[in-house]
């Protein structure tokens, strides 16, 4: 099985070691390190979980048997936020690297840390207010 991440809905960007993604629909964003920003960067990309186990695996010189059942776990977690969706796409091409990195040592279960705390900064983003005639135009029935 494959996964996808609706642009619409999620955003997502990898520095270094962490990764940050944005759910836009609920307004919560994550933040994850290490293997947490290695799982996403490969099930983000259109990997199989088999296949991002066996290169996690590999990278973190650990059982493949073992990560598969944390990735697995990580994966039902991103399904429930919102933040994948799966994919029966079978043609799309996908990557299965992970960037290089000089500390991958001990593999540790993936894990995400959730904030709500910017959803009412969020809404109060004037592009939410766009319509078809684009930003930054005010709706004609809004009172200024």
């Amino acid at each position: 099985m494959r996964y996808v991440v609706d642009p619409s809905r999620v955003s997502h960007d990898r520095l270094q070691d962490e990764v940050i993604i944005i759910n836009a629909a609920s307004g919560a964003y994550y933040s994850g390190s290490g293997t947490a920003a290695d799982v996403w960067t490969l099930i983000s990309q259109g990997t199989t979980v088999s296949d991002a186990a066996r290169v996690l695996a590999s990278a973190y010189a650990c059982e493949e048997a073992r990560v598969i059942v944390d990735i697995h776990k990580c994966v039902r977690s991103l399904l429930e936020r919102g933040l994948i969706q799966e994919s029966n796409d079978d043609t799309q091409p996908h990557n299965t690297s992970i960037p290089p990195q000089a500390a991958r040592t001990v593999w540790t279960a993936p894990e995400f840390d959730e904030y709500t705390d910017m959803w009412d900064l969020i809404q109060l983003d004037p592009i939410h207010e766009v319509g078809d005639a684009g930003w930054p135009f005010a709706d004609p029935t809004s009172k200024v």
